[in-house]
């Protein structure tokens, strides 16, 4: 009888979380869905395509870019929520029960030459700055100024771990990034020719 008894508890602690659907007409947005993030204010944001979704539990709310583009990436930081999108980053930041947008990028004139047609794809801190990547540049803000620097090859994502900036390239493996220079990591060649989806 014990050891039923300790089976039966043991299961009992199996359970799966609670999961909760919701279909396109309820949160009203689009299909597509390319990142999600919790605030630190509990509720749930999202990049959904041509919209920035935010859920608090009961209640969906969506808003657009001011220049209505796909939305890519998003990343908590404090009260805000940073927004990459094709040709623009900023953050969203919550007033009066609403959440508005401020441009970073705007009217610097990053995305001109090869840059022309750069989306901002993922979103992350590191050493006190604000790294907002793209597949070919990656954009670099320290309080009002903004530094862009190009890849040595397209890549897929840049990955922060332990202090340091991985970036994997698609032909010729993983990179390291110290400030603005790119060191191949010859250690790895098994990696050479092969598109990384995470580190």
């Amino acid at each position: 009888m014990l050891f039923i008894f300790i089976v039966s508890g043991t299961r009992s602690q199996e359970l799966l979380p609670f999961v909760e659907n919701f279909t396109k007409s309820e949160y009203n947005g689009d299909n597509q869905v390319w990142n999600v993030v919790q605030g630190n204010d509990n509720a749930m944001y999202f990049a959904n395509h041509h919209y920035f979704l935010r859920y608090n539990g009961v209640k969906w709310e969506r808003y657009s870019l001011p220049n209505k583009t796909i939305i890519r990436s998003i990343f908590v930081d404090g009260d805000r929520i940073y927004c990459g999108s094709y040709k623009e980053f900023g953050y969203w930041k919550r007033s009066k029960g609403k959440m508005y947008y401020t441009s970073i990028s705007k009217d610097k004139r990053l995305f001109l030459g090869n840059a022309d047609n750069e989306e901002i794809w993922k979103i992350f801190r590191h050493n006190g700055k604000l790294y907002f990547q793209s597949f070919n540049e990656i954009y670099i803000a320290t309080g009002n100024k903004i530094e862009k620097i190009k890849f040595p090859e397209l890549i897929s994502y840049c990955y922060p771990v332990e202090g340091k900036i991985y970036v994997a390239g698609v032909r010729r493996g993983v990179f390291l990034m110290e400030g603005n220079h790119f060191s191949k990591i010859t250690a790895w060649p098994q990696l050479e020719n092969n598109i990384i989806h995470g580190i």
